[in-house]
């Protein structure tokens, strides 16, 4: 009889420790904080049929970040540059090896998009937006999902 509420109490704590984790997994944590780029990896450019436009591939882009996302993260993108108006626009993957507050560590993997104002002159980034949209995770960051919000020099988001 004992040894039978011995295993009973033992399940419950084991079911009742599996509800919160799927209860926790289940809620939504809210990100935000600031990210520094540290290193502009390798890019090429080529003109894509007039002379003032450029499409341009980097590799190695490295930003660190603070907050609620704590560690570093490394993109591969391509971008098209149009000197004439100003813009540029572009898109790639990004990902972030550290840990998220309230969740744990691991790695995420989101597809960036992104617009700006860009200088010709001087490669001079102004305005820039972007949306990150989480695809892969692993650690304790495995299966969360959502999007994260660019700014100059911010970003806002909610996972889940």
């Amino acid at each position: 009889m004992m040894k039978r509420l011995l295993l009973a109490a033992a399940v419950f704590a084991a079911a009742l420790v599996g509800a919160q984790t799927a209860a926790t997994a289940a809620g939504s944590v809210q990100v935000s904080g600031m990210y520094q780029v540290t290193e502009f990896g390798s890019f090429s450019c080529a003109t894509n049929g007039s002379p003032f436009v450029l499409r341009c591939t980097t590799t190695g882009f490295v930003t660190q970040y603070s907050g609620s996302l704590t560690g570093s993260s490394v993109t591969n993108f391509e971008q098209i540059i149009n000197c004439k108006t100003g813009r540029t626009h572009g898109h790639g993957t990004e990902t972030f090896t550290g840990s998220v507050a309230g969740v744990g560590s691991g790695t995420l993997t989101w597809g960036i998009h992104f617009d700006s104002a860009f200088d010709c002159l001087t490669f001079a980034v102004t305005g820039f937006s972007g949306r990150g949209v989480l695809t892969a995770g692993t650690g304790a960051l495995a299966g969360l999902n959502g999007s994260i919000e660019f700014g100059e020099d911010t970003y806002d988001g909610e996972l889940h």
